[in-house]
């Protein structure tokens, strides 16, 4: 049995995915998310279909919540276990949190990685696969401000911090090559992320009717995860869909990959 631990499980494409693993026989979902009702739903769902899979509620909004989230996977998971980094915010405003960081600069980086070092250190995983976005060939990361989203953008900043993650995972692939990793763009998805409210959240909504549906989505990741090797020891390949690209321009300029690693290292070692 291995264990497969999947965050952003209740809604979207984590549901979804979730969904269409459960006929997976020989692996255990770990899932994970803030709404514990939503996730013993998904779990009652999954063994309607056959599947294994348990809950372990957790929030990715802190530092301190993603350190112990990754404190009860180590004390549940195996090891052996893959790691689905699906778990991820596009926020409309600036706000910050209890840190005094960005919302979505904790949730979709600080955090994620605080939670993974547990697993890392417990030398509990085999694999990890990054949710990422098309968008982050428009991020750009500014190590004064980004953090504490002082160049806050409604479009910008959810690029920014996507950026930020894949460069980190990028690191994480060379730092343990024995770990297969992989950072993605699953698709153009008709989900609530990025939901607006008012004339613009009208709009979107309108455009989200010809984007594909999450299980379309699901089932291309579950093709991903059912290949033999993602990358190359030590490295982290980045695909579109299911297609290997070369990384945007933007992720391989070694000035933004210095901040990104310096300022990243700095605020988990104070946190």
């Amino acid at each position: 049995m291995a264990d497969l631990i999947l965050t952003g499980a209740s809604r979207g494409i984590g549901h979804s995915l979730a969904l269409a693993l459960a006929e997976r026989r020989d692996d255990r979902l770990v899932l994970v998310a803030r709404d514990r009702a939503r996730l013993d739903a998904l779990v009652t769902a999954v063994e309607q279909k056959g599947g294994r899979a348990i809950a372990v509620p957790g929030d990715l909004s802190s530092l301190s919540e993603a350190r112990a989230l990754g404190q009860r996977l180590v004390e549940v998971v195996t090891p052996g276990a893959t790691l689905i980094h699906n778990a991820g915010l596009w926020p409309s405003k600036r706000v910050l949190t209890p840190e005094g960081f960005e919302t979505a600069f904790t949730v979709n980086h600080l955090a994620p990685l605080m939670m993974q070092k547990a697993l890392l250190d417990a030398e509990r995983l085999r694999r990890i696969m990054v949710v990422s976005a098309g968008l982050i060939f428009k991020g750009r990361f500014d190590a004064a401000r980004t953090p504490t989203g002082g160049d806050f953008s409604g479009i910008r900043t959810y690029c920014n911090t996507k950026l930020c993650f894949a460069l980190a995972m990028r690191d994480i692939a060379a730092a343990y090559p024995a770990i297969d990793v992989v950072v993605l763009h699953p698709g153009v998805v008709r989900t609530d992320l990025g939901a607006r409210s008012g004339p613009i959240g009208w709009l979107l909504s309108l455009a989200k009717r010809s984007w594909e549906a999450p299980e379309v989505c699901a089932a291309r990741l579950a093709r991903i995860l059912a290949r033999e090797r993602w990358s190359s020891p030590g490295e982290a390949r980045w695909l579109v869909e299911e297609a290997e690209q070369s990384w945007p321009p933007v992720a391989e300029d070694e000035a933004t990959r210095r901040a990104v690693r310096d300022t990243t290292a700095r605020l988990l070692t104070t946190a």
